[in-house]
C-alpha cells in the first residue's frame, strides 16, 4: 500500500551510512578547482581523470534503503550526516518502489538508492491553480515545494502533490556500484 495510517507527530532522524554530498555552483575554472579540491578531501580515492556528467533536477535530495528488494527507509539528505526518516511520505511516490523485482540478477541484502524527489512543472501549475481558486497563497517554485511536501506529517498531502522522483546513484552492502555499472 502507498499511504499509511495516521500523520506522524514529529519526524525521527536517520544517520546516513556514508554522507551525501550536495552540489555547489561553479562559475569559472577557478570554482571548478576549488570545488575539485573540497571533494578530493571529502571522497577518498578520488579520480582526478574524469568524471561523469548527468541532469541535474531541482528537487530534493532523498535515500532509499532497501532490505532483500523491499523498501525498509525513506530519508531525507538534511545536513548530509544526519536526514529525517520520510519513508511514510516517500511511499506515497509511485516512482519510488517499494518492492524491487529483477530478473536474471541477485539483489544484496541491501541497496542504497540516491536520488531526487520533484514536482514537474505541470503538476506545480496545477497545484497553484488549485491554491488560486481556493484563496490561498500560491507557491514561489516547485523545489520548494516538493522539499515541504516531503517534510508533511499527513502523508495524504504528500500524495496529493503527485510527485516524480529520479535516482542517481547505488550502493550496497558489497560496495558502490560505478555508473557504468548503474546503466
Amino acid at each position: 500500500q502507498r499511504v499509511g495510517g495516521e500523520p506522524l507527530r514529529e519526524f525521527r532522524k536517520f544517520r546516513h551510512s556514508e554522507a551525501m554530498l550536495s552540489f555547489n555552483d561553479a562559475f569559472d575554472e577557478k570554482d571548478m578547482e576549488e570545488w575539485q579540491g573540497r571533494f578530493e578531501k571529502l571522497s577518498l580515492g578520488a579520480k582526478k581523470s574524469g568524471y561523469y556528467c548527468e541532469l541535474k533536477i531541482d528537487g530534493l535530495a532523498i535515500e532509499l534503503v532497501y532490505k532483500n528488494g523491499v523498501l525498509d527507509i525513506g530519508a531525507t539528505r538534511g545536513d548530509g550526516i544526519t536526514g529525517e526518516d520520510v519513508t511514510q511520505n516517500l511511499k506515497t511516490i509511485e516512482a519510488a518502489p517499494l518492492k524491487l523485482q529483477v530478473t536474471n540478477y541477485k539483489l544484496p541484502s541491501t541497496l542504497v538508492v540516491r536520488g531526487e524527489v520533484f514536482i514537474t512543472r505541470k503538476e506545480f501549475a496545477r497545484i497553484n491553480r488549485e491554491q488560486e481558486k481556493a484563496g490561498l497563497k500560491i507557491y514561489a517554485n516547485p523545489r520548494n515545494l516538493a522539499a515541504g511536501s516531503v517534510r508533511q506529517l499527513d502523508p495524504a498531502i504528500t500524495r496529493s502533490r503527485k510527485m516524480d522522483s529520479y535516482a542517481y546513484a547505488l550502493k550496497t552492502d558489497i560496495g558502490q556500484i560505478t555508473h557504468e555499472e548503474e546503466h
